[in-house]
C-alpha cells in the first residue's frame, strides 16, 4: 500500500497505453475501487495500469515547503498574494490548489465561493525557498 503519496507531487508510470507517465498531485488513493485521483484534472488511473510511482523532480535549487497556516496574517497574505493553498479535512486531501479570496476569525472563502470552517479543515500554503539561478 503506497498511500503516503497522498497529497504529494509524483509521476505515475502507466502500462495501459493512455499516457507513458502522468505528473500531478495525488490526491485519492482508493483500495475499495481500486485506482487513484491526479490533480489537476481528476485524472483517474486504476491500480492495475500503474508500473511505478515515484516522486516528482524538484529543482536541487528550490524546495518546496508547507506550512500550516493558524495565524490569521498567514491568511491575510494567502488572499493578498493569491498564494495556492492545499486544502485537508482529517486525512482527506479536498483541494491540491485552492486560492483564497477572504477569511474571519471563523472561515475561509475559496475563489469559487465555497466557505469553509477553519476548525474543521487545514490549510497548508507552500514556500519556495533556496536560490534561483
Amino acid at each position: 500500500m503506497l498511500k503516503h503519496w497522498v497529497g504529494r507531487r509524483v509521476v505515475v508510470h502507466r502500462r495501459d497505453g493512455a499516457r507513458v507517465a502522468v505528473e500531478g498531485v495525488l490526491k485519492i488513493w482508493d483500495n475499495i475501487h481500486e485506482k487513484i485521483v491526479m490533480v489537476p484534472g481528476d485524472i483517474v488511473v486504476p491500480f492495475h495500469a500503474i508500473v511505478k510511482i515515484e516522486r516528482a523532480d524538484m529543482s536541487p535549487s528550490l524546495n518546496s515547503i508547507g506550512y500550516k497556516m493558524k495565524h490569521s496574517i498567514q491568511f491575510d497574505n494567502a488572499v493578498y498574494f493569491r498564494s495556492r493553498v492545499m486544502i485537508w479535512k482529517e486525512n482527506s486531501l479536498l483541494s491540491a490548489q485552492s486560492i483564497l479570496t477572504a477569511h474571519d476569525a471563523e472561515t475561509v472563502t475559496l475563489s469559487n465561493g465555497v466557505r469553509l470552517r477553519k476548525a474543521e479543515h487545514n490549510f497548508v500554503v507552500r514556500s519556495l525557498r533556496g536560490k534561483v539561478w
